[in-house]
């Protein structure tokens, strides 16, 4: 896959561009605004990358698994796992939750940017669905519509999502087993002379 490739190379320098540690703390406060996270709660973190965002949720929750198809990545987020003491409760593992099984259940999945790489999203949603105990709780950011494919015009091998229409994103939630979706606006991203949408999607697991 060229896209893990491209990750595993550019791990190491990932968290270092412009408004990334805005875009995770931004992200990160929305999920602890919507969602009561409690010191309790199994998390998981899908295409974690680095695992900036939960380090960042690390103190509301009791354990976190960070997940990420590229093993540059997973490298990445164990050595800042490590670095930031908290081993012990955090870990890092090199998953394509698409396709590959992961022990245990968890309280609460949280993803930040990760689901526009994924192609085949009603997997990646049935697999979370299977992996939350009932109630438990999705929170997703990513990218707004973008129609022109603007915000990735430069990786000419892009193979993902132009960000997600809510309504059919919430459709597809819904399909795979998720009540009580809602959006809201998380931050911007700023690429060239254009802002781009950020939204915060929630939902839980149904019964």
């Amino acid at each position: 896959m060229h896209e893990h490739k491209r990750f595993d190379d550019e791990a190491a320098t990932w968290d270092d561009a412009p408004g990334h540690e805005e875009r995770q703390v931004a992200v990160a406060q929305a999920i602890a605004h919507a969602i009561s996270l409690n010191p309790e709660m199994r998390a998981l973190d899908v295409g974690g990358g680095t695992g900036r965002l939960s380090i960042l949720l690390s103190d509301r929750v009791g354990s976190v698994v960070v997940t990420d198809p590229s093993a540059g990545m997973v490298q990445v987020a164990q050595e800042r796992i490590e670095a930031a003491g908290l081993g012990d409760r955090l870990r890092a593992v090199r998953a394509d939750l698409t396709t590959d099984a992961l022990d245990g259940t968890f309280d609460v999945a949280w993803s930040s940017m990760a689901l526009h790489h994924v192609q085949d999203l009603d997997a990646l949603l049935r697999s979370l669905a299977d992996l939350l105990v009932t109630g438990g709780h999705l929170a997703i950011a990513d990218l707004d519509e973008d129609p022109e494919g603007a915000f990735h015009a430069e990786k000419v091998d892009f193979d993902g999502h132009h960000g997600f229409d809510r309504h059919r994103l919430a459709e597809q939630l819904a399909l795979a087993g998720f009540a009580d979706v809602a959006f809201v606006d998380a931050t911007t991203i700023l690429k060239g002379e254009r802002e781009f949408g950020v939204f915060l999607c929630t939902a839980t697991k149904g019964a």
